[in-house]
């Protein structure tokens, strides 16, 4: 007879933005499979959707609970109590349109005031009513804990029968609740540390004004899907929380020392349970920080390069008076490389083309790929330019050519081959062959399922095709060649763009035309492809 497996005792998952995001969706009437796709990823259907979004409800009025017990502003306790919250979720009997309607602007004005104080990881002074379950809650609020810091406290005072204090708690029940403290890093060895949390959780004090102010200069970097958006606010948000939990203080009040001092804090990022954790790690997770680990010397360099950047805006705007990093002198940069192993050689590239050739070229999925590996090959576009790129980008003049779109703006020039794949490509989205009469919206790399729609790829949505195609023709490698299957198999979408600027050099291109074509900054970036060893 199978054993019935024990309940946790806290939600193995917790509050993210596209719980939010999802949630106002059905608020405000729109289709649950829909917003389902959108925010909780493809393949859920409508009962797992439904029950999605019970589990949201659920947790939003545990956060509720939670902070009944947090310092609030002036004007969140009328809006943030429990009773007031179960009033607005509520379908009154015999409400009318109307009274509806009021109720569902309250409530999605109340969800708005919700969003930041919940996507932040619990804190000491929080109800344990509101992190776990209803069973355990109540026997620890009965034995006097009403707090996650009381019942730390508990803990560390009688580490081994501390929860002989709690009827009804048993020993597997402690164990999972000193675990998922464990998880909250709420063990006795980090209770000193301060919960360092992402960028849009500062929402109090000089850090939110702080906070809105790179919010502000981020914008001058958009989309939020560029890698240079996301390296800047990777910068930027570790920058911001080292001024608040390591020095204590606003932007304004940092000094040439603090610019140094941070300086040498990247090259060894510590305490490490305060700043350190896994790489990948989803923002709205406790376990989330800033650092992977230590800086290499030239990651520290673009880091002071990237914050300078933003201290000079922010001396600009008056927020600061001076640039803490105006007399940090980085080390020396030495010569730009290219990794020779990070490009397909030519004979790679030509396995990679036939490769793709042999795949069925009834399949959608087929067709876009070629029109991807020529157009990636042809162009040498960065990953973020060609998920953008839309059919407004296309003119015809004496032959056809792209615009490219981004903060690095140029015109490419596109060889008939990658319009006929583009041809292809249209056509099996059902959108037809004529380029000028395809919608300007139309994204050049599009769709396969909702072909018609004019949304575009996200970035990590090509990145994932990229890999996708790299492991199977690594795959299918392995026989004949297996260092270079393990070779294909670690490549990503930035090879293509090493191999086109290499290939290009290789075949007599001047490095200027080159490094237009490519959008570098310098010229000496672009010198770096002519290394043989890419060739």
């Amino acid at each position: 007879m199978r054993r019935r497996q024990r309940p946790a005792v806290a939600p193995a998952r917790q509050l993210g933005p596209h719980h939010f995001a999802f949630y106002r969706g059905h608020l405000q009437g729109l289709e649950l499979g829909r917003l389902s796709a959108r925010y909780l990823g493809q393949g859920l259907d409508l009962r797992q959707a439904r029950s999605t979004l019970g589990w949201i409800e659920d947790e939003l009025a545990r956060g509720v609970r939670r902070l009944a017990t947090r310092p609030r502003q002036d004007g969140e306790a009328t809006l943030l109590t429990e009773s007031v919250w179960l009033a607005l979720i509520r379908t009154r009997p015999q409400e009318t349109v109307t009274a509806r309607q009021v109720r569902q602007r309250k409530l999605l004005r109340a969800l708005d005031a919700l969003q930041p104080l919940l996507l932040v990881r619990p804190l000491p002074g929080d109800a344990v009513a509101g992190w776990f379950i209803p069973a355990v809650a109540e026997k620890l609020v009965a034995a006097g804990w009403h707090t996650l810091d009381a019942l730390r406290a508990a803990i560390s005072d009688d580490p081994r029968q501390w929860y002989r204090h709690a009827r009804g708690i048993g020993v597997a029940t402690a164990q999972d609740i000193e675990a998922w403290l464990q998880d909250q890093s709420f063990a006795v060895s980090t209770m000193g540390l301060a919960s360092v949390a992402p960028l849009e959780t500062l929402r109090q004090g000089p850090a939110q004004a702080d906070a809105a102010a790179i919010e502000a200069w981020l914008d001058h970097y958009l989309p939020e899907t560029s890698h240079t958006w996301r390296a800047y606010r990777t910068q930027a948000e570790r920058f911001l929380l080292w001024t608040v939990h390591a020095r204590g203080r606003a932007l304004a009040d940092l000094t040439a020392e603090d610019g140094s001092a941070y300086t040498g804090f990247l090259a060894d990022p510590q305490p490490a349970a305060q700043w350190v954790g896994r790489r990948g790690t989803p923002r709205d997770r406790p376990e989330w920080r800033p650092f992977e680990g230590p800086l290499s010397a030239a990651s520290v360099r673009h880091a002071v390069k990237i914050v300078k950047a933003l201290c000079a805006w922010l001396v600009e705007q008056g927020r600061l008076t001076a640039n803490p990093f105006q007399s940090v002198l980085p080390a020396p940069e030495p010569a730009p490389r290219i990794r020779a192993e990070r490009s397909f050689s030519a004979v790679q590239w030509q396995y990679l083309k036939t490769f793709v050739s042999t795949l069925d070229a009834d399949d959608p999925r087929t067709v876009r790929l070629r029109f991807m590996l020529r157009f990636a090959y042809a162009t040498g576009l960065r990953i973020s330019e060609q998920s953008r790129a839309t059919v407004a980008d296309l003119r015809m003049n004496d032959g056809w050519t792209l615009d490219v779109p981004g903060a690095r703006t140029r015109t490419v020039t596109l060889p008939e081959t990658v319009i006929d794949a583009l041809r292809d490509h249209m056509e099996a989205r059902g959108l037809g062959r004529d380029i000028e009469r395809l919608p300007a919206t139309a994204p050049l790399i599009g769709r396969i399922k909702d072909a018609l729609s004019d949304a575009s790829l996200s970035v990590a949505q090509v990145a994932a095709i990229w890999k996708r195609c790299f492991a199977q023709a690594g795959k299918s490698l392995a026989t004949g060649d297996a260092k270079g299957a393990a070779q294909l198999a670690q490549a990503s979408a930035h090879w293509l763009r090493h191999t086109a600027g290499a290939h290009a050099l290789a075949r007599g291109m001047s490095r200027k035309a080159v490094q237009q074509q490519l959008g570098h900054a310098s010229i000496t970036t672009t010198a770096a492809y002519a290394d043989p060893a890419l060739h």
